[in-house]
């Protein structure tokens, strides 16, 4: 019987490739170093005797605070394989937050990987008097090394120097071996999710949960080993983790680690990728640029660049007629190209993402789909098809996953995919579970061909003092429509009017011509709202909102309350002398 376990992932990977296949790859400097399934293997099987040596056990909790690469992974296996349950820390959060973490979940082993988290972790375990192992990924550096640390390497070379290697059909042996240890409904993972408010809660999601997700993931997106992924999100984040690390291994799929997301445009041409992984505000900056590259064209160039970019937004927009054939020759492919040409799909999700980027990546031959998931579902529940994209939607639901709109338009999701609950808070899990179905707090409907469509948040939907209803995921949406506008959020609970706080682009002066211009653009961007929806005053920031400063979550979003907060006078301001 084929069990729903990572354990027959990794047997699934073994038979897919040749031990000396280079599956995962580091930039470092200028050059790619790739990591072979021998390699990862051999350090899965010695994690695992290290730890079982360290005394850990099925059911312990081992966490990781680091970045994505390859060690990640196979300290995240080494725990899978023996019902070890991984926790992972996003390397962003404060140390309070990781503290929370590592004594919520119980952790006995920590891995860490740069020297200043190794100082922050250091701090915790000494301040907080909890007792739990330190590994790291990086070299000790320093000058005098903390009692009992250990390091990743160290621990590879003490097993191998006493023979530990693993050759030919050691590989299956040695998995085989481990078979009988998890069963489908051992947890896999506690995840805590970034949340905008209130401590993080964990996510308890099994075996079956993930295979599950994964298998449903795999019937639309058919992966198979010709296929290079590039990572740019954190493992820590349920998505990447499932979409961007599983799903390329069950398949025998190679992954890039992107340096970080701002060398995604360099990257992207050297390892020629067919996947990305993505989230809205990657693929906002990347038709930004394209935007932009216009601006530096005159003439001719400048007027075929322009009916190009007018035509793939137009209502008109026909792959089969002769200006199609003109523009993909002359400007699409160029625009193509920068992706280094082999893309077969951006797959979006982590939030709303713009409708005409949408339409327009999707017309001029950059397949994205857009789709729809929660940390509590594994997180994928819907995706477009690559055979009917609908731009505007999430997509289907995903082969063995049920949803649902229930009471004031709540979106509700049952299947195998659906988290046991969240750890030690059963006050909370019997709050999103009930009779089967996750409630989502997202608000949304479902076309006559199963496409489901998101409106907003249930908890980020407001009331006015007059009792009209605001949805200010939409109207950010349009104020980010206008291309020099990086960030907004919409304010406006119990006040009068709406207001809101922008952020434009770094490199222009805040002016009060650039207000007046604003101000312009943004009534026709929103004439289609009603008049109580209408942004009545707004502030232009000049600082962005960033994971380091606390206003966005890992996955970059909007912390709506953090900011609201923090930004209490200039909101106040707004409404100085016109509410009563």
């Amino acid at each position: 019987m084929n069990r729903k376990t990572i354990c027959n992932l990794l047997i699934k990977l073994v038979k897919s490739r040749n031990s000396d296949s280079d599956i995962v790859f580091t930039k470092i400097k200028d050059k790619y170093i790739p990591a072979t399934l021998y390699n990862i293997l051999k350090h899965i099987r010695i994690l695992n005797l290290k730890l079982n040596q360290l005394g850990i056990k099925k059911s312990d909790r081992v966490a990781i605070l680091s970045e994505n690469r390859v060690e990640w992974i196979c300290t995240d296996l080494a725990c899978a394989i023996s019902g070890i349950i991984t926790v992972p820390i996003y390397n962003s959060l404060s140390k309070d937050q990781i503290r929370y973490i590592i004594e919520d979940s119980g952790s006995k082993v920590v891995f860490v990987s740069t020297s200043l988290l190794l100082e922050r972790l250091l701090k915790i375990k000494e301040e907080s008097g909890l007792d739990f192992e330190i590994i790291s990924y990086n070299d000790f550096t320093g000058d005098e090394r903390p009692e009992g640390l250990m390091f990743y390497n160290e621990i590879i070379n003490e097993f191998e120097s006493k023979g530990i290697v693993i050759e030919g059909s050691e590989n299956i042996n040695f998995i085989n071996d481990k078979l009988n240890e998890t069963d489908e409904e051992d947890l896999y993972s506690i995840i805590y999710t970034s949340g905008t408010t209130g401590n993080p809660k964990g996510v308890m999601l099994t075996n079956k949960n993930i295979y599950s997700n994964l298998e449903g993931c795999n019937n639309i997106l058919e992966i198979n080993e010709r296929d290079v992924f590039l990572s740019f999100l954190p493992y820590s984040h349920a998505y990447e983790r499932t979409a961007g690390y599983l799903l390329p291994f069950m398949n025998g799929a190679k992954i890039y680690y992107a340096q970080n997301i701002d060398t995604i445009g360099v990257q992207m041409p050297e390892v020629k990728p067919t996947f990305l992984i993505t989230v809205p505000r990657l693929l906002d900056k990347m038709y930004n640029k394209v935007m932009k590259s216009g601006e530096t064209l005159s003439g001719l160039r400048k007027q075929l660049f322009t009916s190009a970019i007018d035509f793939a937004h137009s209502e008109n927009f026909d792959r089969k007629s002769f200006k199609f054939v003109l523009y993909d020759s002359l400007v699409y492919k160029k625009i193509k190209a920068k992706t280094g040409g082999n893309l077969r799909y951006f797959v979006s999700g982590g939030g709303a993402l713009n409708k005409t980027i949408n339409k327009f990546m999707n017309n001029i031959g950059l397949a994205t789909l857009e789709g729809y998931g929660m940390t509590e579902a594994s997180p994928v529940i819907s995706v477009n098809r690559p055979e009917k994209i609908k731009v505007g939607t999430v997509g289907p639901a995903l082969k063995g996953v049920e949803v649902k709109i229930g009471d004031e338009g709540e979106i509700l999701i049952k299947g195998d995919t659906i988290m046991k609950g969240y750890y030690k808070d059963e006050v909370s899990t019997a709050e999103a579970l009930k009779e089967g179905w996750l409630h989502s707090g997202d608000i949304g409907e479902i076309d006559e061909d199963g496409y489901i469509k998101i409106t907003d948040r249930k908890k980020s939907l407001f009331k006015t003092s007059g009792g009209k209803y605001i949805a200010p995921t939409a109207i950010e949406e349009m104020i980010l429509h206008i291309p020099y506008l990086d960030q907004a959020i919409v304010i406006g609970n119990g006040r009068m009017f709406v207001t809101a706080l922008i952020v434009p682009e770094k490199d222009l002066n805040i002016d009060n011509e650039l207000y007046k211009k604003v101000e312009k653009d943004i009534k026709e961007a929103t004439s289609s709202l009603s008049t109580y929806e209408k942004i009545r005053r707004f502030k232009l920031l000049d600082k962005p909102f960033t994971i380091e400063d606390g206003e966005m979550t890992p996955t970059m979003k909007l912390k709506r309350k953090v900011i609201e907060e923090k930004y209490t006078h200039i909101i106040e301001e707004m409404y100085k002398g016109l509410e009563v």
